[in-house]
């Protein structure tokens, strides 16, 4: 091909077959530059110091004890107390110690002030946690650290797997141990707010005794039974106003009688006495008549007295029919009041007016028995009605005990609890780590991965030395066939390749 000098550029779209022209003719560069670059790659590669990395594996071994007979008190994730028990041990004060102890980077300690230096171990160490298979919780974690010497590296991660699995025992027992601690003191506040509220509730009961609400049922049965005896009291004065009120009427009626019997006699003596005179009988018939009438207004005929006065009547009138005949044998005046029917009245008055001082007295005495019981009857409704009021105020009481007693019985459950799980601790039966692949000193470095950085180089080179070629030949902007020619420029022939020319022995021969 032919340089162009002048016009447009030869080749203003690269096409393949123009990139493939320009590789091939600028191979040999490419080439050189690839083998530079390879070897300067490889010896920068190789030259980078290696890096170690040791690994411990640390189990997160479960309780031993089974929790339905001993709950522990440390109930934080793993993943919780992993982070926490690693900035404790990633602290600057014990990684300080752990450089010194083990001699790490002292080349890095002259150009470098402490604080980075522990920054840099900080990032050479690793924690990765291991889930198990099909479960969510940590079941162990790997403790890595890298360095430049395979023992010290294996040293280390086993030293930090160690401070691991102390710390972590140190927490728990310490967790445990403040946790019964609390609970011990939040029991002996619980123990004295119950003993005051016992107390309370004691003196009020005693302030309050026979009003209170558990002897309801008690009072209940005395308001029964002194409204039985009420009754039955009202109905023995029912029965003593009764009895009174008949006597009465008895003794009104016998005494009313007395005095017609009394009379009576009267009539019979007179009537003898005006036997003869003939003088007086009709005043003695027209008394005897007025007081049957009174009788009459009062009872009925077949009262006996009113049939007795009638009988009277009859005789006082016929007294006075026979007045004019021959007057009857005298008698006796004291004979009439020896009758036996006013002697019989007479003495049915006095045993009445005695059985109704006995009634008297009786309704009296009922009185004063209804008036005790009506008093304890209000007594006993009085303590009846302020049972509500007790039993509001000892709800309260008995509440606020019943909160007390119920927290109380909670926290020395728990303390016991604690103390067990405290124990538990202390005999390290807990949850603990435990170092299962301690770290080894590795014999293959970690990094860096020669093979890979190298390969990595060498495709690089390689680019470079592509883009180096296709540069060159850009720059030389010479036509590279005719696939860059215009489409309407006419090919009048083809130039074949002049090729140097050939021996002599070759000439001859053709």
């Amino acid at each position: 091909m032919f340089p162009i000098t002048s016009g447009p550029s030869a080749h203003p779209e690269l096409s393949p077959l123009s990139l493939a022209r320009m590789l091939w003719k600028s191979k040999t560069l490419i080439g050189l530059v690839w083998i530079f670059l390879c070897l300067l790659s490889a010896a920068v590669v190789y030259s980078i110091p290696a890096t170690y990395k040791a690994e411990a594996v640390i189990l997160v071994d479960s309780q031993k004890v089974p929790e339905r007979y001993v709950a522990s008190t440390v109930n934080t994730d793993i993943q919780d107390r992993l982070a926490t028990i690693s900035q404790q041990i990633l602290a600057t004060s014990r990684l300080q110690r752990i450089i010194d102890s083990n001699h790490l980077y002292e080349r890095e300690k002259p150009g470098l002030s402490q604080e980075e230096i522990v920054e840099m171990m900080r990032k050479d160490t690793k924690i990765t946690l291991e889930r198990s298979w099909g479960q969510e919780h940590t079941s162990a974690f790997r403790i890595a650290y890298q360095g430049r010497d395979p023992a010290t590296v294996s040293n280390v991660a086993n030293q930090i797997g160690n401070l691991f699995i102390e710390e972590n025992l140190r927490t728990r027992e310490n967790h445990a141990e403040g946790t019964s601690a609390f609970i011990e003191e939040q029991l002996q506040q619980a123990r004295k707010t119950l003993g005051a509220l016992e107390a309370e509730v004691e003196s009020y009961k005693l302030k309050h005794k026979g009003e209170l609400p558990e002897q309801e049922s008690s009072l209940a049965a005395s308001l029964s039974r002194l409204q039985i005896e009420l009754q039955g009291n009202q109905d023995a004065i029912n029965r003593a106003g009764q009895s009174k009120a008949l006597l009465t009427s008895s003794l009104s009626m016998a005494e009313s009688t007395a005095k017609v019997l009394e009379r009576t006699v009267t009539v019979r003596n007179s009537a003898q006495a005006t036997a003869a005179g003939g003088a007086g009988a009709v005043g003695n018939s027209t008394v005897l008549q007025a007081e049957l009438d009174a009788l009459r207004s009062r009872y009925t005929n077949d009262h006996p007295d009113v049939q007795r006065l009638e009988k009277l009547v009859a005789q006082a009138r016929l007294s006075e029919k026979t007045a004019g005949q021959d007057p009857p044998p005298a008698g006796n005046p004291n004979q009439a009041e020896a009758s036996p029917d006013l002697l019989q009245q007479r003495e049915r008055i006095a045993s009445l007016r005695t059985e109704l001082t006995l009634a008297n007295r009786e309704l009296e005495f009922r009185n004063s028995e209804r008036k005790d019981i009506l008093g304890k009857i209000a007594a006993l409704q009085a303590r009846m009605d302020s049972l509500p009021v007790r039993e509001q105020e000892l709800t309260a009481l008995s509440r606020d005990y019943e909160i007390a007693k119920a927290n109380y019985k909670s926290l020395l459950d728990k303390r016991i609890a604690a103390d067990m799980a405290t124990d538990l601790e202390r005999r390290q039966q807990g949850e603990r780590f435990t170092m299962i692949d301690p770290a080894q000193p590795p014999t293959k470095p970690f990094a860096p991965d020669r093979l890979a950085w190298a390969g990595i180089c060498c495709a690089l080179g390689l680019l470079v030395a592509v883009i180096a070629g296709l540069a060159r030949e850009m720059k030389r902007n010479v036509l590279l066939g005719e696939w860059e020619l215009p489409p309407d420029v006419l090919i009048l022939g083809r130039v074949s390749p002049i090729l140097p020319p050939a021996p002599a022995s070759g000439s001859a021969a053709s």
